[in-house]
């Protein structure tokens, strides 16, 4: 998987998450874009769909304590890629 895809896909599946779509950079924070531990998780399994993946538990439950900014989401998705 290429960084630039999963960055465009994390960046396109939290603007549809957002009540209203705007740009934000990668190190922004995922709670000063309104979203909490619920809506982390549906992008979580959302983007895993997309790309067809699956995480561990322990991967998943690690992201949902750690990830805060968008960026930790596309980290996330490259790492489980590597499986």
């Amino acid at each position: 998987m290429r960084r630039t895809h999963i960055r465009k896909s994390v960046h396109d599946v939290v603007s549809q998450r957002l009540d209203a779509p705007q740009a934000f950079a990668d190190d922004q924070t995922l709670q000063t874009l309104g979203l909490d531990k619920q809506d982390i998780e549906e992008l979580m399994f959302r983007l895993e769909d997309e790309f067809d993946l699956t995480a561990f538990t322990e991967e998943e439950d690690r992201l949902l304590k750690e990830a805060v900014t968008v960026n930790d989401l596309s980290r996330f998705l490259q790492k489980i890629g590597r499986h």
